[in-house]
């Protein structure tokens, strides 16, 4: 069946033993601790999201029953991105994701794994670790890697609500304590990490370091990773990042924004109304646009963000 109206998914939560309680306040009004991540919009094999109002259809089976009409292409094995929110009580583990070749040697059956982040809140002493710094070289890295010197060797930054960090994939990365994101990536869970922070997994042991495969794929100065500068569009939005997987956009103006399909939007700090059919997109929840539609247009509140996220077309 060919989608003729947008298509809603049900955020599916995940505890992560740096997880917080932000996400279940913002979901189900309850402080339940160590929730990591919302996944919103996923056809990865570990979740495959489910449609709000039908709840036993998935994205997967969208895309095997009309892909074209669904996400603009038939050529799609499974949606290429998947996104979440995640929010960091404490320190993620110093990590780094392969691209596509290395994925195939390092994580079979998994992709390569480009990302981008924006910052949704952020504690006044939070912090983000991203790339490399200058003059830290991979045998340097390594070794101070071996000495328990690794936060030393990456660039830290200092969050804001509403920046973009871009996380190509091969930059050694952490989210920091305090920090609350959406995560924009391709649709991989490969990670490999490289230091944890001296914690200790559910059965009271370290967790497991994946130091081969993570210095593998690290990449000294990956090309555009850290901050970026937002681009003003002629169409009222801002274009926050662009690479070749995927492309996030940013609407602050109040009253009627109109978005082409096919892509991906997730509202942010109110709801949006949807005016082809009056549903209601939640905050923090997310909608496909489907390429069977020309556009949809929400109406906005001054409070609220939209974020548009593009996929490019594939022949």
């Amino acid at each position: 069946m060919t989608p003729s109206a947008p298509l809603c998914f049900n955020p599916w939560l995940r505890q992560m033993p740096w997880g917080g309680t932000r996400l279940s306040v913002l979901f189900d009004g309850t402080m339940a601790c160590n929730l990591g991540e919302a996944w919103l919009v996923s056809d990865h094999p570990l979740h495959q999201s489910l449609l709000s109002d039908d709840e036993h259809t998935t994205l997967h089976e969208l895309l095997n029953d009309d892909a074209t009409g669904s996400v603009g292409s038939s050529q799609f094995g499974r949606f290429p991105l998947l996104i979440k929110l995640l929010d960091a009580q404490q320190n993620l583990s110093i990590q780094v994701h392969p691209n596509d070749e290395l994925a195939q040697r390092w994580s079979p059956g998994e992709g390569g794994k480009t990302e981008a982040w924006i910052v949704l809140d952020a504690a006044p002493e939070s912090a983000i670790y991203l790339g490399l710094k200058p003059g830290i070289d991979k045998p340097t890295f390594a070794r101070e890697l071996a000495l328990g010197n690794a936060p030393l060797c990456l660039n830290r930054y200092q969050p804001r609500i509403g920046e973009t960090y871009f996380v190509p994939a091969g930059t050694v990365h952490v989210l920091g304590q305090g920090v609350m994101v959406l995560e924009v990536q391709q649709t991989s869970d490969a990670t490999f990490r490289l230091y944890d922070w001296g914690r200790l997994g559910a059965d009271g042991k370290p967790r497991d370091l994946h130091l081969e495969a993570g210095l593998a794929c690290t990449l000294v100065a990956p090309d555009g990773a850290g901050l970026q500068k937002p681009r003003q569009d002629s169409d009222g939005a801002e274009t926050l990042v662009q690479c070749p997987f995927f492309m996030i956009r940013r609407w602050r103006p109040a009253g009627q924004i109109t978005v082409k399909a096919p892509a991906i939007v997730v509202s942010w700090g109110n709801e949006a109304r949807l005016l082809s059919n009056g549903e209601t997109l939640k905050q923090g929840h997310a909608c496909l646009i489907p390429a069977a539609m020309s556009q949809a247009v929400f109406e906005t509140t001054p409070d609220t963000t939209l974020f548009e996220i593009r996929w490019p077309a594939k022949d």
